[in-house]
């Protein structure tokens, strides 16, 4: 479920707008249609897939920002696309450790910390059969880093300590959005996106499959 934002969510939300609105500069200013933006919340969930960790599936808020610059076309449009999605989040787990050489285990609790970070840069195809709506789709590659701590939160046996372990990898996405706006330049956007990526920990868990859905909503500009 998605949760309510707090104050950290919100201060998030905005560093994402004024980081990645200005990229508007970066594309050739002679461009006759003009850019889209957009700035959003969600969910992420990905499979625990980790038989020593306990609590399911991992769910994971999202916070990003995005632009998008037509090419040509009419109602149906085509352009690039290039933006960020990361997320953060802290959850408390359980797994079973090792009591010592006389056997047996312990189930032991550890407050686990992740942060992701990907880029991804594509293309995509929109349909704006009016103003105030549009519909649009996208894929393309993207790259990915990630760090995972799994802190112990009570007194356990000495061979187990804190974790971390930090992995970079790349994969692909497609993705898919609708655009509300209210006027010519402010509306409301919602999306999902399937992405299929690997990352490295060379160190701990060697190869992770990041795959699932993300869902999404936010802020939408024209700019």
């Amino acid at each position: 479920m998605i949760t309510h934002l707090n104050i950290k969510q919100y201060i998030i939300l905005i560093i994402c707008a004024t980081f990645f609105l200005p990229v508007s500069k970066v594309f050739p200013q002679e461009a006759i249609e003009p850019l889209t933006g957009h700035v959003f919340y969600g969910e992420m969930k990905i499979a625990n897939d980790d038989p020593d960790l306990q609590g399911g599936d991992y769910y994971f808020s999202i916070f990003g920002a995005d632009v998008q610059k037509p090419l040509g076309g009419g109602s149906f449009k085509y352009g690039i696309e290039t933006g960020a999605f990361f997320s953060m989040d802290s959850d408390v787990r359980r797994f079973s450790a090792s009591s010592g050489s006389g056997g047996g285990s312990v189930a032991v609790a550890v407050d686990v910390n992740s942060f992701m970070f990907d880029y991804f840069f594509g293309g995509y195809l929109g349909f704006e059969p009016a103003k105030w709506l549009r519909l649009n789709v996208g894929a393309g590659p993207l790259l990915i880093w990630a760090s995972r701590e799994t802190k112990p939160e009570a007194s356990i046996p000495e061979d187990i300590s804190t974790n971390y372990e930090s992995g970079f990898g790349a994969g692909l996405y497609a993705r898919a959005g609708i655009d509300i706006f209210f006027t010519e330049q402010f509306g409301i956007n919602a999306g999902a996106r399937i992405n299929e990526t690997t990352l490295s920990f060379k160190d701990t868990a060697g190869e992770v499959d990041i795959e699932g859905l993300q869902y999404y909503f936010g802020l939408a500009f024209r700019f």
